[in-house]
Parts: C-alpha cells; sequence; structure tokens
C-alpha cells in the first residue's frame, strides 16, 4: 500500500452480523494524515471509499494506545532519516 504506517483491523458489516472487512489505512508517520486505504467491502469495490474505513480512522483518532505506537514508529523512523543522513557524512 505503500510507505507509513498501516493500520488495519476487521470491522463488523452492518447488513451481515457474522461477516468482517479487513480494512486499513496507510499514514503519514510525521503527520499523521491518510495517504492511502482499502477495504475488502463490495461499497470500496465500487466507489472506493466506504464507512469502514471512517470507522478505522475515528478509532486510531481516539485510541490512545494506538497513538503512542504511532509516536513510538514516527520516532524511530526519525533514527533511521538521522542514521542515513550521517552515512552521507562519512563518504
Amino acid at each position: 500500500m505503500g510507505e507509513g504506517i498501516v493500520i488495519s483491523a476487521d470491522i463488523q458489516s452492518k447488513s451481515k452480523a457474522n461477516l468482517v472487512h479487513y480494512t486499513r489505512v496507510v499514514s503519514d508517520p510525521l503527520t499523521m494524515k491518510v495517504m492511502k486505504s482499502g477495504c475488502d467491502c463490495e461499497g470500496y469495490t465500487f466507489r472506493r471509499h466506504c464507512w469502514h474505513i471512517e470507522t478505522l480512522k475515528q478509532s486510531v483518532a481516539s485510541d490512545e494506545k494506538v497513538r503512542e505506537e504511532v509516536m513510538k514508529a514516527k520516532e524511530e523512523l526519525m533514527r533511521i532519516e538521522e542514521d542515513i543522513a550521517r552515512w552521507g557524512e562519512m563518504i
């Protein structure tokens, strides 16, 4: 799906009680803006958007544990970028 932080969840279908949809979003680690999204539901297949994605976005925004994990990933990404920048200085 691209570079960024991939957050995924199984979201319960509203129309079918025994069906869950695999939903995922890719967020930019620096801005937390959703860059890409996807879902295996029919609505996403036809419209390229669905309420499952909105539900996942809201869950991510309101879940403190998820935000902490995203911040850890962001810090790790920044460390990696700093290391890469130092490699250029060594040459």
